[in-house]
């Protein structure tokens, strides 16, 4: 049973990389052809592009690829390796173009089958550039591993980014993330919810085969994503979003735990320094931090237990 186990799981955990260049670089989005070869390095593929004046959003084998003019983040699963992806990047972006640099992982379920691991991928960037490294939450479990180039970048004050990623997803409302012969990607995000997180956004989603479902989604130059891996011994989502955030964000949390109704999940969030989102507290967060980056960012992170909404008081 455990061989069998083992076969059927999916590392839903991921690592994500975000870069942006000074102003005046080509644009990022005419490097079409790198980037797919990017994809390839970190062992994933491009499954479909959608595509608007702002954005190309690339939705792959393992998550997804946003590509704007001046900005690029990458997010994979499973067992790729991101930071062969990144060494790529600085194959063909100099260092001196680079204003921002931020490389991220989240604990994996069974650490001893990816091919490397947090410290050894910030040995490699260490050889590219001076940064910084930090621990999110419990060290005995759910965690974020951080890492940013050490630079003066200042966040438009525009610029937030919510991350949601989850663990133990309710059985049943995971059924609809099951591949089905009469079911497409669109039906799987209408029944689902997700493709009307937010209005307007143009969206692009892929069932795999026999389980787990990606979606991305744009509208103008904001995206959001999901990744969702929903078999029971190893059931993971994430939602990431770049939308305008400000003031109590407690309700826009809950909608995405309502989806899923994990048994944990981790909430991190990046904005200016001079911004205004707040997480209600309630007694169901644990692990809480603000913390500013040198890099021009506050981060709040926060770890969230036993499926609580956390606007219930």
């Amino acid at each position: 049973m455990v061989g069998v186990l083992k076969t059927l799981f999916f590392e839903g955990s991921e690592k994500k990389f975000e870069l942006v260049v000074r102003q005046g670089h080509p644009s990022l989005r005419q490097f079409g052809a790198q980037w797919k070869q990017v994809v390839a390095s970190a062992g994933a593929h491009v499954l479909s592009v959608i595509a608007n004046d702002d954005c190309d959003a690339y939705l792959l084998s393992e998550s997804s690829l946003f590509v704007y003019d001046h900005r690029v983040i990458m997010i994979t699963c499973g067992q790729t390796t991101l930071i062969r992806a990144v060494q790529h990047v600085f194959s063909f972006i100099k260092l001196q173009d680079v204003e921002l640099f931020i490389y991220e992982r989240k604990n994996e379920q069974l650490p001893e089958d990816q091919p490397t691991d947090f410290e050894a991928d910030v040995a490699l960037l260490n050889k590219l550039m001076p940064g910084e490294a930090y621990f999110f939450g419990d060290p005995d479990g759910h965690h974020i591993r951080l890492y940013h180039m050490l630079s003066t970048y200042k966040p438009h004050p525009r610029d937030t980014t919510l991350e949601i990623l989850m663990h133990g997803l309710s059985p049943d409302d995971s059924r609809v993330f099951y591949a089905q012969d009469d079911v497409d990607a669109a039906t799987v995000g209408q029944k689902s919810g997700l493709t009307s997180v937010f209005d307007g956004f143009e969206t692009d989603g892929f069932v795999f085969e026999p389980y787990g479902y990606s979606l991305n989604a744009i509208r103008n130059d904001l995206y959001y994503t999901v990744h969702v891996t929903p078999q029971p011994h190893c059931s993971y989502a994430s939602f990431e979003t770049n939308f305008y955030l400000e003031g109590d964000i407690t309700n826009l949390v809950d909608k995405v735990l309502d989806i899923f109704r994990p048994e944990h999940c981790l909430v991190m969030l990046f904005e200016r320094e001079d911004g205004s989102c707040l997480l209600r507290q309630c007694e169901s967060v644990s692990h809480r931090v603000e913390h500013s980056l040198s890099c021009g960012y506050r981060v709040q992170f926060a770890s969230v237990r036993s499926g609580l909404r956390l606007s219930r008081r």
